[in-house]
């Protein structure tokens, strides 16, 4: 099995730019069709020992609302997200 670091795997993600704690960053992703659009949400600021990587709906980096989820493809309509714990790791990302 291959480890992968922060940085690593952020840039797998598509987050090219360097991140501090402090930041919040997003990536907006238009689809194809309507409602499969979404955004990428990278928040360093939240909590300082972990990244929060969270695919929201839509481009304006915003949950919406439950009543608008319904326009949106079925796996963005449940929150989609992971954390990095960096409580360990020392530098940044």
């Amino acid at each position: 099995m291959n480890t992968m670091n922060a940085e690593d795997f952020l840039k797998k993600t598509g987050m090219e730019e360097p991140m501090a704690p402090g930041m919040i960053k997003y990536r907006y992703i238009k689809g194809d069709k309507e409602g499969t659009s979404y955004t990428i949400v990278y928040d360093w600021r939240s909590d300082l020992d972990k990244i929060r990587v969270e695919v929201r709906p839509g481009l304006s980096g915003k949950m919406p609302d439950k009543a608008e989820l319904k326009n949106y493809a079925v796996w963005l309509q449940s929150q989609n997200y992971l954390e990095l714990d960096l409580a360990e790791v020392k530098g940044n990302a």
